[in-house]
This record gives structure tokens, sequence and C-alpha cells, in this order.
């Protein structure tokens, strides 16, 4: 009785650590890379083939890490671009939308029949066209 309560009590732990492994993972961008680890670490149990090409398991790994840090950079360079972005422009851009909106209600177009990209400009829903005035 007592093995079997262990090996519970050891599964539960194994798979509890498994699982936070596995979310700080998600939210670094590193969970392809540790599944690679992971499989890389349980195939060497089943085969000498990861053993004997060990330096090219290594390098697979090296350039998923290497890609993740390049997601890494991508996301801090936009990051301080955003930051950084001067809030004239985010008026204007408000200003330019609510002038947009102003001329769609003169015009007799339906607010529910719009969209707006990420540069403020109006497009009808259905045609994806953009509304000009």
């Amino acid at each position: 009785m007592i093995p079997s309560i262990i090996i519970l009590i050891s599964t539960t732990i194994l798979l509890t650590v498994l699982s936070l492994i596995f979310k700080v993972a998600g939210k670094l961008r590193l969970t392809i890379p540790f599944i690679y680890f992971l499989v890389a670490t349980i195939s060497t149990l089943f085969t000498d083939w990861t053993s004997k090409n060990e330096q090219l398991v290594l390098i697979g790994l090296y350039i998923l890490i290497g890609l993740v840090t390049l997601s890494w950079i991508f996301s801090l360079i936009k990051a301080i671009k955003n930051k950084f972005r001067s809030n004239s422009e985010d008026e204007a851009l408000t200003d330019f939308v609510q002038w947009q909106l102003k001329k769609a209600r003169e015009n007799n177009i339906s607010i529910d029949d719009i969209t707006f990209d990420e540069n403020g400009n109006m497009h009808n829903k259905t045609t994806g066209q953009q509304i000009k005035f």
C-alpha cells in the first residue's frame, strides 16, 4: 500500500511541476523548444540515435531558442515604438475617426455596416472596400 501511495504522490507532483513549466514556457514563448527538449531527452531512452547525434540535436534546440529570442526582440522593438508614439498622433487619429463617423451619419450610413482599420480608415463591413468622403 505504501509504494502505491508514493507512486501516486510523485506522479501528482511531477504532473503539477510539468503543468507549471508549460504555463511559464507559454508565457515566455518557449513551448516548442521545451517540447523539443523533452522529446530529445525521452528519445535517448528508446534509441541510440539521439546520443550518437547529440550535436545535431543541440543545434536544433539552439535554432529554436534563437527564433524565440528574435521574437522577443521584435516584441521589445514594437513595445518601445508604441511607448514613444506621440499623443498627438493618437489625438489626430481620434479626430479623423470622429470626422468620418460624422460624415457617415450625414450620408445615412449605418454604424453597424462600417469598420475601421489600424490607420483609422473607414471600410464597408460586407465588401471590405474603403469608404471615402
